[in-house]
């Protein structure tokens, strides 16, 4: 009476594993198969512990698993234990079964009703199809584990056997009316779809039974066909007249049963108007192809009417976008005209369509015979679009060697193209500008001139310098000698003087070591790591720096390789950091930092070193000449030739230096190195 009390197929289950429990058996559950994942776990249970449900989970395709055969093989079991707990376990498959055809099947007298065939059994079940050929119901399967009691009988197994194939009996019941209702909540929603669609669209849509009457419309439809409240005789009678050429047309359309649409003109039954429509219809047919009815859509087609005064319109508007066009071109050329390069406009196919005059010099104009000296210009041009024009690069630039007329010779140019797109994304046209080379090689060929020069000149003043100061140095180290000599054997009132002398002469010594080091002749030029360098050179001076109480701090960023003399380098980086040191005498800070400026171009670049301390800082009296040689703001402690040798070791390299100063703030450095890829 318990399992007729319940109303949905979900209630099946507590309730007949509460009527295990009353037979006598300690735990019971329920396990089902999804189909769609093929996984089965528990979906009720009573008096099991938590780890039971957790250990019973599993998979259909888990043939190891004593409880999947069982329901593999649909027959009833007592298992000698299972997975998750050991001892007898009483196993039974439950699928959706029944021994009469369902309404579908008895009404198209078919015999491969899911639920017969499960109860026959006539073949083994493959549970990944059960899905019935007949209403397309997806059906059930589960398995009831029930534990069994110590010293159970017979008796007992038999009547839990058949209170599990009674509660299946109702389950398939109940499964198969939810199955109805899903259906017929599923064809209401589909009804309200399709009137919302209805409803939704401009157009009449009107639908027919094989009678031609009238079963649904839209409401566009009924202020066609039907008569509002309380509406006049003419009305009536106009609803009455569209009625009948909708009748009659869906009559004639039936009958030639060829035609699918038709031209009829109706009246608007509130404003009393005319409007043509374009009828356009679909029968309907039911399951056995037997034609049921009419879809009709009605296709207002008054708006043609109006077509001729719009095309004119447009056509209107047309003409004036093309005298804008026209300006617009005109525009174009005239800046073509007078951009003072040679300018090429080729289409698609790479075909020269347009040529500004210095252009028409190099490749001759289509009303002239070419020479043949622009006829190899031609040849250039086109094999240059040709493969432009038909790469994937939207921008290119290269080097084209033409004859120039007016010169009589020929001049390199550097042609630079790009191309416009249509709408489609496909290129429609591309434009070369050609630039002069010879004037820009020229002012280039000035630059390397002047560079080589002031190579030279600071070259030839290293060597000037190096030659005086070793012919001066042989002297003053005998004059060194000597004076060490006399230490001890100068009267006293001339020690002062003495010692005057003595600082004097290694003063000067120290200006003709400066000297000497001032020209150097390398060839070892390579490409170099400017980190490494600088880590190098600190870490040569970390013991002075030390000393003087300065922290030293450097951040090195990931740096291209640079071409170049690391001796020099290193000889830069050490006057910059003997210079900072001496600016310090109270210690202080030293900051060293290195990072990678690329260029827009990604070829070229720079790398950049930053020096900065925050010693006393350059006084702005000497600022402007700090780079000139003999200028020293350490007094008779420097020579005034360290930032000279600086500046033309950075030079040397193509290099820049830049500076700037502040007293009783500090001083920062600022290297840049060139560099190609």
């Amino acid at each position: 009476m318990r399992l007729l009390s319940a109303d949905r197929s979900d209630e099946i289950f507590p309730v007949l594993l509460e009527e295990i429990i009353a037979l006598g058996f300690p735990r019971a559950m329920v396990l089902q198969v999804d189909f769609e994942t093929g996984e089965i776990k528990p979906v009720a249970a009573l008096k099991c512990p938590k780890s039971y449900l957790r250990s019973a989970v599993t998979s259909l395709w888990a043939s190891d698993n004593p409880v999947v055969n069982t329901l593999h093989r649909l027959s009833p079991a007592v298992l000698p234990s299972v997975p998750f707990n050991h001892g007898p376990w009483y196993c039974h498959p439950l699928i959706y079964r029944n021994q009469h055809f369902c309404w579908e099947a008895e009404r198209e007298r078919r015999r491969d009703c899911l639920a017969v065939l499960n109860y026959r059994e006539t073949r083994k079940l493959q549970l990944q199809e059960q899905v019935c050929a007949v209403c397309d119901m997806r059906a059930y399967a589960s398995i009831i584990l029930v534990k069994a009691p110590r010293g159970h009988t017979e008796r007992q197994m038999e009547d839990c056997r058949a209170l599990i194939e009674l509660g299946n009996r109702y389950l398939s019941r109940l499964f198969k009316v939810e199955h109805y209702y899903n259906r017929m909540r599923d064809m209401d929603a589909t009804i309200g779809q399709m009137q919302t669609v209805m409803e939704s669209m401009s157009d009449p849509v009107i639908l027919t039974d094989a009678h031609y009457r009238v079963m649904m419309q839209n409401r566009a439809a009924e202020k066609y066909f039907k008569a509002p409240e309380n509406v006049s005789e003419g009305g009536a009678r106009a609803v009455e007249f569209n009625n009948l050429l909708f009748s009659a047309a869906l009559s004639s359309m039936a009958v030639s049963g060829t035609e699918t649409s038709r031209d009829l003109t109706l009246v608007e039954v509130v404003e009393g108007e005319e409007a043509l429509f374009e009828a356009v219809c679909a029968p309907t047919h039911n399951r056995e192809g037997i034609r049921t009815g009419m879809v009709t859509v009605m296709r207002d087609v008054t708006d043609l009417r109006r077509a001729d005064q719009e095309l004119r319109a447009s056509v209107e508007k047309l003409l004036q976008a093309e005298e804008v066009v026209r300006q617009d071109r005109d525009r174009l050329n005239l800046v073509i005209e007078n951009v003072g390069d040679p300018i090429v406009v080729a289409d698609s196919a790479a075909k020269v369509v347009l040529l500004d005059p210095l252009a028409r010099e190099l490749f001759g104009s289509p009303d002239q015979r070419p020479t043949s000296e622009v006829v190899r210009n031609q040849a250039k041009l086109d094999a240059y679009l040709t493969s432009f024009t038909f790469s994937f690069a939207d921008k290119d630039s290269a080097t084209l060697r033409l004859y120039q007329p007016s010169l009589n010779s020929e001049v390199e140019y550097e042609a630079r193209s790009g191309k416009i797109y249509d709408a489609r994304g496909q290129v429609s046209y591309t434009v070369t500008v050609l630039r002069d080379f010879s004037a820009w090689k020229k002012l280039e060929q000035l630059k390397l001139e002047r560079r080589m020069l002031e190579v030279e000149k600071f070259a030839a003043t290293g060597r000037l310098a190096g030659t005086i100061a070793h012919e001066v140095n042989n002297p003053m180290e005998a004059i060194k000698n000597a004076i060490v000599l006399l230490d001890g054997q100068v009267k006293p009132e001339a020690q002062e003087i003495y010692n005057i002398l003595r600082g004097e002469t290694e003063r000067v010594a120290r200006i003709v070591r400066q000297m000497l080091g001032l020209y150097r002749t390398s060839d070892q030029v390579r490409t170099m790591d400017v980190n490494t360098v600088i880590e190098d050179t600190l870490t040569l001076f970390a013991r002075q720096l030390e000393r003087s109480n300065i922290k030293v701090t450097s951040r090195l960023g990931k740096l291209p390789q640079v071409v170049g003399s690391a001796d020099q380098l290193r000889q830069v980086m050490s006057n910059l950091v003997v210079n900072a040191k001496d600016s310090m005498p109270e210690g202080g800070q030293l900051i060293v930092r290195t990072r990678h400026v690329p260029s827009p171009d990604g070829v070229h670049g720079w790398v950049r070193i930053i020096v900065a301390d925050t010693g006393t800082g350059i006084p702005p009296s000497v600022l402007p000449t700090v780079f000139d040689p003999f200028v020293s703001t350490k007094g008779e402690k420097g020579t005034g030739l360290g930032l000279w040798i600086v500046r033309g070791i950075v030079e040397n390299h193509g290099g820049r230096i830049k500076l700037r100063s502040k007293q009783s703030k500090g001083t920062i450095f600022k290297l840049d190195f060139p560099v190609v890829r």
